[in-house]
């Protein structure tokens, strides 16, 4: 070792200063050359509030087939403030729409995403929105108004006239095969008894 420290003529002092240089250019390339984790965090959930409401709700749908027709909609309707989407947890084809004060949710089940073709999910979710244009998810109008079968038309008319009466009546009638599986039997008549109607609506 006397040989080696001689050869190179390092001293003592040149050798700690020679780790150092070499410890901060180590933390210099991990700093840069490392991702920060932050870039790497998740998104905020933006279907945290709605599910505060709802603990059917999931995560905020990412598919393209959902969000490109979202997108149709907003675009077809006009309707301008921030909507959301996300995952509902029910075995049936289903969707839903909420007003959260300062955004929208509108909720859809994977059921409904992977039987619907892209012209149906384009209607199932214009009537969606329908609602919010005809003002039936403000405040308001939920305290003073129950939900009607007139109601589930109106929105019906509205997204068949966005996106075709074909489509919207497609979609109807896949709810009506759907609802064959409700488990009680009430809860089956009740259901094809008004899809029905909303189909007839549609003539």
């Amino acid at each position: 070792m006397a040989y080696h420290h001689a050869t190179l003529g390092e001293s003592q002092d040149g050798k700690r200063m020679r780790r150092m240089l070499c410890s901060a250019a180590a933390a210099a390339f991990a700093l840069f050359a490392v991702p920060s984790v932050c870039a790497y965090a998740a998104p905020a959930d933006a279907c945290q509030e709605a599910r505060a409401r709802d603990k059917r709700l999931g995560a905020e749908v990412t598919d393209p087939r959902v969000l490109e027709a979202l997108t149709a909609v907003v675009d077809v309707s006009g309707f301008r403030p921030h909507v959301v989407a996300c995952e509902v947890s029910m075995p049936y084809l289903s969707a839903t729409v909420e007003n959260l004060g300062s955004y929208y949710y509108v909720g859809v089940t994977r059921m409904l995403v992977e039987r619907s073709t892209d012209a149906e999910l384009r209607a199932a979710l214009g009537h969606e929105i329908a609602h919010i244009v005809l003002g039936h998810r403000t405040p308001r109008f939920e305290l003073t108004h129950n939900r009607t079968a007139q109601y589930e038309q109106d929105a019906d008319a509205l997204s068949a006239r966005w996106f075709g009466k074909a489509a919207m009546r497609s979609v109807l009638e896949k709810l009506r095969a759907d609802a064959r599986r409700l488990p009680k039997a009430s809860h089956r008549r009740q259901a094809i008894i008004e899809l029905n109607a909303r189909i007839n609506a549609l003539q």
